[in-house]
């Protein structure tokens, strides 16, 4: 895939915030997009209850999601590269809050679709810029931009749906209080957006950078990014499942509370993975992938015995491991996948990563939802589960065979 000629780049003066609070605003940012992304998931039940619609709906709502996402990955990705970070994180927040406010109020599954399709689209155009920024603001000669994203993206995961299940539960409006919290939050990350310093210095003019542009793998890295891309495969197929079937899967093995403990798995996997990058940010990305094939293998074979005997504490201790195994995946993976780009490549190249994610997350999610309408819940598991096993097995070995 062909790259563009490097260009210095100059941040501007600082407008409001400084670089630091900027790093962190971007961080916890990038977050809470993801936290909108799982707060629908301890929802779903009670939609498939109010509009009566199948498994295999579920995860065509689930897939729409990532389709818009890899559709925004693909013609603006790269944007915040060329017109800057701030006009593409101000708009994208913009349709974020669009979205959260669909969802809050949507009247049927058409409207479901609808929100989560907004959400596809504002964080897609959002990923490349998140990371970008996040990579800019850091100290020079420091990675704690990558480990930010990473953990910002697990955390993010996480605490959209334990807080959503929790307020499903428990708060009144079960379907609407989760999407207006998220909103206020949104509103006030507006005038932070506008007051950030301007990281990118060589601005197009703006005709010429909305050329729809394709995610860049960076120049003479194709082999090595192909073989690495592998990790993204191995972690995000485990997210696609989570995301879409894990809480059916949950409630059907606990009776009580269903909706907070349809959030549980969602929380613990991606919980755990973020815990898990912060504890162990030193370890080299190469034996943070090594590592976590192993324990992914492990935890995901405990997680299709699980549901062969219904043991619900095998599925839940499994998801643990199954979390600190996702997490040094990503984090491994991400870090040796950015550190093949230059500094005008870097949205771009995060935008090529998230697409690879996205459609490792969606594809096994589309054919488990078709599974699983056409058999059961643990076939679909249990098929689940022997192919993240698989590619967490690939993944592994791939760090063998780069430099």
């Amino acid at each position: 895939m062909t790259t563009e000629l490097a260009r210095p780049q100059t941040p501007s003066r600082s407008r409001g915030l400084s670089r630091t609070t900027s790093f962190w605003f971007i961080g916890g940012l990038y977050a809470l997009f993801l936290m909108a992304s799982t707060a629908p998931s301890p929802m779903y039940s009670l939609y498939q209850q109010r509009w009566g619609f199948s498994n295999t709906v579920l995860t065509e709502v689930f897939a729409i999601y990532s389709v818009a996402i890899l559709g925004a990955l693909l013609l603006v990705g790269s944007l915040s590269d060329h017109i800057g970070r701030r006009p593409v994180l101000l708009i994208s927040l913009l349709v974020q809050l669009a979205a959260v406010l669909v969802l809050a109020f949507a009247p049927g599954t058409g409207w479901l679709f609808l929100g989560r399709a907004l959400q596809g689209v504002a964080t897609g155009a959002a990923t490349g810029a998140f990371s970008g920024a996040l990579l800019d603001f850091q100290r020079p000669g420091s990675t704690l931009g990558s480990l930010v994203n990473g953990m910002a993206a697990s955390l993010g995961l996480s605490g959209g749906s334990l807080l959503a299940g929790f307020l499903v539960q428990f708060a009144p409006g079960p379907t609407v209080t989760s999407y207006l919290l998220l909103a206020a939050a949104f509103v006030v990350a507006v005038p932070l957006i506008v007051t950030m310093p301007e990281p990118v210095g060589d601005i197009r003019p703006l005709r010429e950078a909305l050329r729809p542009r394709r995610p860049v793998v960076p120049a003479g890295h194709g082999l090595r990014f192909a073989l690495l891309a592998t990790t993204l495969t191995a972690s995000w197929t485990v997210g696609g499942m989570f995301m879409s079937l894990a809480p059916s899967v949950a409630r059907g093995m606990v009776s009580a509370m269903p909706n907070l403990v349809g959030g549980l798995p969602i929380a613990i996997v991606a919980g755990v993975g973020g815990i898990a990058q912060g504890l162990l940010a030193g370890w080299p990305g190469r034996l943070a992938v090594r590592v976590a094939s192993v324990l992914m293998i492990a935890s995901l074979t405990g997680v299709a015995t699980s549901v062969l005997q219904d043991s619900a504490v095998l599925f839940f201790g499994s998801s643990v491991v199954l979390g600190l195994g996702w997490g040094l995946m990503f984090m491994g993976g991400f870090r040796m996948l950015t550190a093949l780009a230059a500094p005008h490549q870097r949205a771009g190249t995060a935008a090529m990563i998230y697409v690879v994610a996205y459609l490792s997350a969606t594809v096994p999610a589309i054919v488990l939802g078709y599974l699983s309408t056409a058999t059961n819940l643990t076939v679909a598991t249990v098929t689940f589960a022997a192919a993240a096993a698989l590619f967490a097995a690939i993944a592994g070995l791939a760090t063998f065979k780069t430099r």
